[in-house]
């Protein structure tokens, strides 16, 4: 993503949930994005087998009537 698709990401996603997306609050979450993709794209990288580390299953509690 571009910076300019990054901060656009995050206008559209705040104005779907409801959240306050004032240009400076929209700034600091597209940073923190953009950091956590950089991140994501390193793990991606690494070759490690699908074994590894099981994932949980989840099961969510019966909603008791």
């Amino acid at each position: 993503m571009t910076d300019e698709q990054t901060i656009q990401f995050v206008q559209t996603s705040a104005l779907a949930l409801g959240l306050p997306a004032d240009e400076a609050r929209v700034a600091r979450v597209a940073a923190h994005f953009k950091r956590t993709e950089a991140m994501a794209q390193l793990l991606d990288q690494v070759d490690c087998p699908v074994d590894l580390e099981i994932a949980e299953i989840y099961c969510p509690k019966p909603i008791e009537s």
